[in-house]
C-alpha cells in the first residue's frame, strides 16, 4: 500500500474502549484478552477523553508498591523476594481492583482522522515515540485505531488473517466497557481471573 492512502483503509474498527470510571483491573483484562497494549478512554459520548496504556498500568503498580523505576512486571517480580514478602503483590493487586482508569490514563493524546494519510501516521507515531493513535471524527469520538502493527502490515501486504487473527473490518462489536451490566460482569471475570483479596 502507498504512503499516501488513507489510514481508513486500515484502521482497526471497532475499537475497544474503556470509560473513565473502569477499574484497572478491567483494562488490563481487556488488553490481555484482545492482544493489545493499550485502549482508547472515551466518556458516555464516545469522545475521546485519553488513553490507557498497559506501560501506564505498571507505572502506576510502580508506583504504589513503592518501586521507583517502571521496567516491567519483572520489576514488581523481582522486588516481591522473600525478604519483601508476598505484600508488594497484594498491593499491586489492590490497586489493580480498585484504581480507575481516569487516575493512570494519558489525557494529551496524538490522534489523526480517517483522511491522514498513511506516510503520516507513520511520522505521527515516530515522533511522538507511541505505539497507536486514536482516528477520531470532527466531533472527537473515536471511529477506529490505527497502530504501528497496522502500518506494518500495509506496507508488508500481508493482512492480519493469514496470521491466525481477524482483519480488522472482520471482528465483531467491540464492547463498551462502563455500564453497571458490564461493570457486574467484569467482577465476575475479575474474581476469576485474579481471586479474591
Amino acid at each position: 500500500m502507498h504512503p499516501s492512502a488513507r489510514v481508513s483503509e486500515i484502521m482497526t474498527q471497532p475499537v475497544i474502549r474503556v470509560r473513565p470510571d473502569v477499574r484497572l483491573a478491567e483494562a488490563a483484562r481487556l488488553m490481555r484478552e484482545h492482544h493489545i497494549s493499550g485502549l482508547p478512554v472515551t466518556d458516555s459520548d464516545d469522545r475521546l477523553v485519553g488513553i490507557i496504556s498497559e506501560i501506564d498500568i505498571l507505572r502506576t503498580l510502580h508506583k504504589a508498591a513503592g518501586i521507583a523505576s517502571p521496567r516491567g512486571i519483572l520489576g514488581l517480580v523481582l522486588e516481591a523476594s522473600p525478604a519483601t514478602g508476598p505484600g508488594l503483590l497484594d498491593v499491586c493487586r489492590r490497586r489493580l481492583e480498585n484504581g480507575l482508569v481516569a487516575e493512570s490514563m494519558t489525557e494529551r493524546v496524538t490522534t489523526i482522522d480517517p483522511e491522514t494519510s498513511l506516510g503520516e501516521a507513520a511520522r505521527l507515531i515516530q515522533l511522538n515515540g507511541v505505539n497507536r493513535l486514536p482516528v477520531i471524527d470532527v466531533e472527537r469520538r473515536v471511529v477506529g485505531i490505527v497502530t504501528r502493527f497496522n502500518l506494518v502490515e500495509a506496507i508488508s501486504g500481508k493482512p492480519r488473517a493469514s496470521r491466525g487473527r481477524l482483519a480488522p473490518k472482520d471482528r465483531a462489536p467491540a464492547p463498551k466497557v462502563g455500564s453497571a451490566v458490564a461493570g457486574r460482569r467484569s467482577e465476575e471475570r475479575h474474581q476469576r481471573i485474579w481471586g479474591g483479596v
